[in-house]
């Protein structure tokens, strides 16, 4: 049975991780490549080589997540190697095909006014959809995403920091024009560099707040009274504490309970009935991976 219950958590974090990738390309592909607004990673640098070779973004995408994984296995890892590998040649092979079957100025011609914003926003939106379901589930898009880690590893840089540091970088190239006299594109900059913010802000909501609950911490002197009735009415687990009043030097204990975002309130209806006196506050816990008490968190 838990043998059974690991395959499917693996199966549905692969299918997660394939509908992230695919997303991912659908707003490169339909909206970032008609515009030509680069947004930065592998796929900015993408749109900045075709330009300027007309080389298709596929083909140098496969290069580059190559280059990056290996680049990944000898200077992060093997495993970081076998994490990394589904999702970058996925996304490139996905990529080859949308070519070879699709206009990618299918959305794009339809748009009458507006038609960068339109395009940052909508790129924007799936590529943090696609982004967030890998990065919720462990995966890695590689390409920029194995530099950003090799400068986290060995320039103890913070991940978000590495981000945006390699994103503007090649947003900021992305504005120079490429054919013919010298220019600079400052308005798709811009653009650019909305779609980035607007990107990271969205994919920390999904990978982050995806897993976000309430933790209540309840400081009773019928801790026994609390614990079964959260036991038998909310169905969690508990973790009991003793502590001392400073005021008054009373023993009491401290409850501790993390649960969903509904059952907070009924919570608090309970507790009020068991014990009027019990001391509750309740924080947002960002983050909650695997088995709390009786009851797993998923």
């Amino acid at each position: 049975m838990l043998k059974n219950k690991k395959w499917y958590k693996k199966a549905l974090a692969i299918l997660e991780i394939t509908l992230g990738v695919f997303l991912l390309d659908l707003g490169f592909f339909f909206f970032y490549t008609p515009a030509n607004l680069v947004t930065g990673g592998g796929m900015g640098i993408a749109l900045i080589v075709n330009e300027a070779f007309g080389i298709p973004s596929s083909i140098f995408m496969y290069a580059f997540n190559i280059i990056t994984l290996f680049l990944g296995l000898f200077l992060i890892g093997k495993g970081f190697f076998l994490k990394t590998i589904y999702a970058s040649l996925l996304s490139p092979t996905l990529l080859l095909v949308l070519e070879k079957t699709c206009n990618p100025d299918f959305f794009y011609n339809n748009i009458t006014e507006g038609k960068l914003i339109i395009c940052a926003l909508c790129g924007a939106v799936l590529a943090a959809l696609g982004l967030g379901l890998c990065f919720r589930n462990n995966g890695c898009t590689g390409g920029m995403d194995v530099i950003q880690k090799i400068l986290c590893k060995y320039f103890h840089m913070p991940l978000s920091k590495t981000m945006y540091l390699t994103d503007w970088i090649v947003v900021i190239i992305g504005g120079f024009g490429f054919k013919g006299a010298f220019s600079y594109n400052i308005e798709h900059v811009v653009y650019g560099v909305i779609a980035v913010i607007l990107t990271g802000y969205i994919v920390d909501n999904i990978s982050m707040n995806a897993k976000s609950r309430r933790t209540a911490y309840i400081i009773t002197t019928k801790p026994d009274l609390v614990k079964e009735m959260i036991f038998k009415e909310i169905e969690r687990g508990v973790t009991l504490v003793d502590c001392k009043g400073g005021y008054t030097g009373d023993d009491k204990t401290l409850v501790i309970c993390t649960l969903d975002k509904d059952e907070s309130y009924k919570l608090a209806d309970f507790i009020k009935e068991i014990d009027n006196n019990a001391f509750t506050f309740m924080s947002t816990t960002r983050e909650v991976v695997g088995y709390y008490g009786d009851s797993e968190i998923k």
